[in-house]
């Protein structure tokens, strides 16, 4: 177990939380920084024996560790293979971002006839997103967040596991973007404005807003790619 303690013994003073870290997440913090990093390119074999030898720890907590980035995207496992770091591509991110802008789009007019046919809805709509914004969103899960609230709202099922599929693919590239310093400020800016919007119901300045953002967050996610692949 790591200890980190950020605390004063000062009576009196304020105490800051001691962050407590099992030996397994220090592993997965590091590895996850050197795939995110590029430290470990992609199709890269990750073996764990090595790992842990390096690390100069047993191979269980760095077995646990792979079992996570397995789960998030970041590895790929094949039978009597072994384990490799999950291919990631210009093109790929792409075509995802150009499937999720269609379904964020449409999400939007989904609640705009929602709020036609049921105008007493849209404050407790509004209310539902702007608990979105102030909710600590985890990177590391499959679906949390603004978009996915945004996308929820829209109460189309189809739509809605359409784009959980999609959030599966997305997550690698989701990683990438959250491991660049700033972004979450950044985000949660842009998010504020298309609430507003809808708020406002001007659904177009909302998709607007969406194309932008989307625009914005793969632009950012295109420059790391491009680090990770080519430097």
């Amino acid at each position: 177990m790591i200890v980190n303690k950020n605390a004063t013994s000062h009576e009196g003073s304020e105490w800051n939380k001691i962050e407590v870290k099992s030996l397994m997440d220090v592993v997965l913090d590091d590895l996850r920084r050197r795939i995110l990093t590029g430290d470990f390119k992609p199709g890269q074999k990750m073996n764990e024996s090595e790992i842990a030898a390096r690390l100069g720890i047993s191979r269980s907590p760095v077995r646990e560790a792979f079992r996570v980035l397995e789960r998030d995207g970041l590895i790929t496992t094949l039978p009597r293979k072994g384990s490799y770091i999950t291919d990631i591509s210009i093109e790929d991110l792409k075509e995802l971002f150009e499937i999720r802008r269609i379904l964020e789009l449409y999400a939007i007019e989904c609640i705009k006839k929602r709020a036609k046919n049921s105008p007493d809805e849209i404050p407790s709509m509004i209310k539902e997103l702007d608990r979105s914004l102030l909710k600590k969103h985890d990177p590391y899960s499959v679906i949390s967040g603004f978009h996915y609230s945004l996308v929820e709202l829209s109460r189309n099922s189809r739509l809605i596991e359409l784009y959980k599929i999609l959030a599966v693919s997305l997550r690698r590239y989701w990683l990438i973007y959250h491991s660049k310093k700033g972004q979450k400020d950044i985000s949660l800016e842009h998010h504020q404005g298309i609430v507003n919007s809808l708020r406002k119901e001007d659904y177009s300045d909302a998709k607007k807003l969406i194309k932008s953002h989307l625009r914005y967050v793969e632009g950012v996610v295109r420059s790391q790619v491009k680090k990770i692949l080519y430097t």
